[in-house]
């Protein structure tokens, strides 16, 4: 009898055993490779590397996500297993590994990264998936810099490299806190990304427009908590920041404190904002369009009210001046 006991309690643990190991995050590594040219920077090197490794770690996290959506009998596009592999990916290790290869050196970054199921809830960041996206647009777009920034490197000589590669690598350091930051936006974990922005706001040689946008994500993270007020201070020193928003999209802050005043029912102050937002973006934004509409109608209800002659009037009129075309 103790036996047939010993084998049944045995035969519970392998079960329980694959059940925790089922449930344990998913493990990914990647690597990244950058081939050192004559006068290029090692840190520069790294940098580029380590931003390689990470594109082809979200690939395979993609492969993953997709893989687990099909278990939770969900269907989702490219598009939304892309946004949501980024989101959920948390680099955990990294290691960096030049070496001489004949005369050139050749910078290896791999990196160790994880997705854990335990917190992977599809049908929630599937329900966000509007500001999951615009967030990964916002990091797509800073790679993007940063690969242009990279070329511009590889092919200048002289003083020229030297300026960029300064710029260079100011970029990418900031640029992978930032991304990080988002990420944490992305997964909820807000508090975490105030507290490392935090960090960077109060380093005295971030200056400029990685200050602002610094300002502009912790503005973001107090957003996602309904901190509205500190959000909106956030916000404002972002503006108030001297910046380029072709270099980080600050212009958003505007957005988002008309979204604030919307809901405080402050409506000419919502419009405002919210019609800056829009002049600022490429204007393919639907939710941003739609906000700007209720926005105006609330601000100018005497421009949508009255009779039906009258409102063709105004629309005839406005089409005239050329601010009714679009709001």
């Amino acid at each position: 009898m103790g036996k047939y006991l010993m084998g049944f309690f045995m035969s519970c643990l392998l079960l329980l055993g694959v059940a925790v190991g089922e449930a344990a995050p998913q493990i990914i590594t990647a690597n990244g490779v950058y081939i050192m040219g004559e006068n290029d920077s090692p840190k520069i090197a790294k940098d580029a590397a380590r931003q390689e490794a990470m594109r082809a770690a979200v690939e395979k996290a993609g492969v993953y996500v997709e893989s687990y959506s099909k278990t939770q009998n969900m269907q989702l596009t490219e598009d939304d297993v892309k946004v949501i592999s980024g989101a959920v990916l948390k680099v955990t290790d990294e290691k960096v590994k030049p070496e001489l290869d004949g005369d050139v050196w050749r910078y290896t970054v791999v990196i160790t990264a994880e997705i854990d199921t335990d917190n992977l809830d599809l049908k929630a960041m599937m329900e966000k998936r509007t500001e999951l996206e615009k967030l990964q647009k916002e990091r797509d777009e800073l790679k993007r810099q940063n690969e242009e920034l990279l070329e511009k490197y590889r092919q200048a000589s002289g003083k020229e490299k030297d300026t960029l590669g300064t710029k260079l690598e100011n970029q990418y350091g900031l640029g992978l806190i930032f991304d990080r930051c988002v990420a944490m936006i992305q997964r909820g974990e807000q508090h975490r990304a105030i507290n490392e922005l935090g960090r960077v706001i109060r380093d005295a040689s971030v200056t400029d427009s990685p200050l602002a946008y610094a300002y502009y994500l912790r503005g973001r993270a107090y957003y996602e908590l309904n901190y509205d007020s500190r959000a909106l201070e956030d916000f404002g020193l972002a503006q108030s920041t001297p910046h380029d928003d072709s270099i980080y999209p600050v212009w958003r802050a505007h957005y988002y404190r008309g979204l604030i005043y919307y809901d405080r029912r402050q409506w000419q102050d919502a419009y405002a904002e919210i019609k800056t937002a829009w002049e600022a973006s490429d204007k393919t934004d639907a939710e941003m369009e739609a906000a700007l509409y209720r926005a105006k109608e609330k601000a100018y209800p005497s421009r949508r009210k009255g009779s039906l002659e009258q409102v063709l009037r105004d629309v005839l009129i406005g089409a005239i001046r050329g601010d009714y075309e679009r709001p």
